[in-house]
């Protein structure tokens, strides 16, 4: 059995010890910064959540006018590797029109079918909005035979 006073003593040293392994091991690991993009809110310029929902579901139902872009170019070039993805920021006036339509990102760079996107994604009523916004959309493309 130790005594009470070694006891202590000994639990100090102890944790001497375990702060000195973890401030050395601390050292010898990298540092990392995790920096997050600044948080757009309904008052900030920002699409509430529910009207994003809806705007999405909007693009998704009428794909079918996107894919008309696509299709169009695939039927002249008939080659099975023309696809990929087209990535679009759409930005959107309170009134519910688009005000601005670009291309933002995407591995199908053809440009027949990114002009025709655009026009036809600024033809789209979308919902109306307290305060215009942007959101982004990606398309897949590929071909079905």
């Amino acid at each position: 059995m130790i005594p009470r006073r070694n006891l202590a003593v000994w639990t100090l040293g102890l944790l001497a010890v375990v702060a000195a392994c973890a401030s050395s091991s601390k050292q010898s690991e990298p540092q990392y910064n995790i920096i997050r993009p600044n948080e757009q809110s309904g008052a900030t310029g920002g699409i509430p959540p529910d009207k994003e929902a809806e705007i999405q579901l909007l693009l998704q139902q009428r794909e079918p006018s996107a894919r008309k872009c696509y299709q169009d170019v695939l039927n002249e070039k008939h080659d099975r590797n023309f696809q990929g993805t087209i990535t679009v920021l759409i930005g959107i006036e309170p009134s519910g029109k688009a005000s601005q339509v670009k291309v933002v990102g995407g591995t199908l760079n053809d440009k027949g079918v990114q002009d025709c996107l655009v026009q036809t994604i600024g033809e789209f009523e979308f919902p109306q909005l307290a305060q215009a916004g942007q959101v982004q959309y990606e398309y897949r493309f590929r071909p079905a035979y």
